[in-house]
């Protein structure tokens, strides 16, 4: 091949080309942002790569006559893709709920298209030829291209300008840009005024459409997270309102104000406590980590100070604790002898917190001789138990693989905790 044909070669698309590989690469730099039509634009690059090429050794064709079978396998491979592009981009914007009958329909235009030029080379004078000087001639079906072209291109139009009211107004221009490059670039290659730039100014079309929607993506995104941050915002508001009932607290500074006249060592006692209650409690919002049982334990005593403070409830809590090197959720433990209390209150005397292990699990059961409870977790029932026991289930559930059993009756309850030890070990 001589240095002229080479040059043709490069010369012939060497802009659409460069754009081309520019839109590969940012392709390849954003592929971590997961756009939904990643592999649409895959598909659009290798068209667009197959017409580039196909241009190139169309230019280069054209300096021969005796290279007029290539000239028209490159010219009609060209024209078969160009409305491909079109199409692909309109289908990145066309909802995934879109009516399927109406995509069919969509796809006849391209199809017709494809059919004419590909019996280009059979039909004569009808779709296109070469004069006895090699020149480019188009018949009466040649337009096809410019009218499926053209119908893709308002398709594209139609659904920027849906998109124009539910995206960013002035990020939407850029579809109307693309869509307004192609338009003018084929009706000047139709009138073969600037004749030869189709592929460079698709290219680029393609190359914004993909910066444009990744940036809508993006700032999708952003909001989603925003938006999700501002619901656990809520959630942990709504966990701190109920995990701290403001009536326990109100009765808890009631307690210590009165003990304060009549034993200022046990209201100062109560304070201790109620200090650590709260604390507990907000700190539990900030971090997920596991704690040490004794942490927990810690918990507890500060919480049955405070709620046994008034002596004329008359209930007994007993700790039988037999292991202890082991670690839980926080405050997976003090609902669920806050639980037994209340229950106790309403019908019982002992509340049992206890500890032991087997070969597998470490083993936490709180239990208490109240008044039992509907463990089928009526609304009601979930009411009156607040949020403690349902989020210490889902809690042991998630964060260490645990189980949460409650077995309730006329004669009291029994809660059973079993953590893995491969996930409660301390060490």
């Amino acid at each position: 091949m001589s240095a002229v044909d080479i040059e043709y070669l490069i010369s012939g698309n060497y802009m659409a080309f460069a754009l081309l590989f520019g839109l590969i690469i940012m392709m390849y730099a954003y592929r971590d942002v997961k756009l939904p039509a990643s592999r649409t634009f895959v598909l659009i690059a290798v068209v667009l790569f197959t017409m580039c090429v196909s241009h190139s050794v169309e230019y280069w064709a054209m300096l021969s006559p005796s290279r007029h079978d290539a000239r028209l396998v490159a010219s009609t491979l060209h024209y078969v893709l160009q409305p491909f592009v079109i199409f692909l981009e309109l289908i990145v914007l066309i909802p995934p709920d879109f009516n399927a009958f109406k995509k069919i329909l969509f796809t006849i235009p391209i199809f017709f298209n494809t059919i004419v030029y590909l019996a280009a080379p059979f039909a004569g004078h009808l779709v296109f030829w070469y004069d006895e000087n090699y020149n480019f001639c188009r018949g009466p079906l040649g337009a096809t291209i410019y009218v499926v072209t053209f119908f893709y291109l308002a398709l594209l139009l139609y659904w920027s300008i849906r998109l124009f009211h539910t995206k960013n107004k002035r990020m939407s221009i850029v579809l109307f840009f693309v869509a307004g490059i192609a338009i003018l670039t084929a009706l000047l290659e139709g009138f073969n005024i600037a004749a030869g730039h189709i592929d460079e100014a698709f290219v680029l079309g393609v190359f914004l459409f993909y910066m444009y929607l990744v940036t809508v993506h993006e700032r999708e995104v952003e909001e989603s997270l925003i938006i999700k941050e501002l619901e656990i915002s809520k959630m942990e508001l709504r966990l701190l309102k109920q995990q701290i009932r403001p009536h326990f607290v109100f009765n808890s500074l009631q307690i210590i104000r009165s003990l304060i006249q009549i034993d200022p060592g046990k209201a100062a006692r109560c304070l201790d406590d109620f200090s650590d209650y709260l604390r507990a409690n907000l700190e539990v919002l900030k971090s997920d980590k596991l704690v040490d049982f004794d942490t927990e334990l810690e918990n507890v005593e500060a919480y049955v100070s405070l709620a046994l403070a008034d002596e004329s409830k008359g209930i007994n809590v007993i700790y039988d604790i037999k292991d202890r090197l082991f670690k839980l959720p926080p405050l997976s433990i003090e609902p669920l002898v806050e639980n037994a209390i209340l229950q106790s209150i309403a019908g019982g005397k002992t509340v049992t917190l206890s500890t032991t292990s087997d070969d597998n699990s470490y083993i936490v059961v709180v239990k208490d001789d109240g008044v039992g409870f509907d463990t089928g977790g009526t609304r009601q029932e979930k009411e009156r138990r607040g949020i403690g026991v349902e989020n210490v289930r889902a809690r042991i559930e998630k964060q260490c693989n645990g189980t949460v059993d409650i077995k309730s009756g006329s004669d009291g309850t029994v809660i059973t905790v079993r953590i893995p030890k491969e996930q409660g070990d301390t060490n």
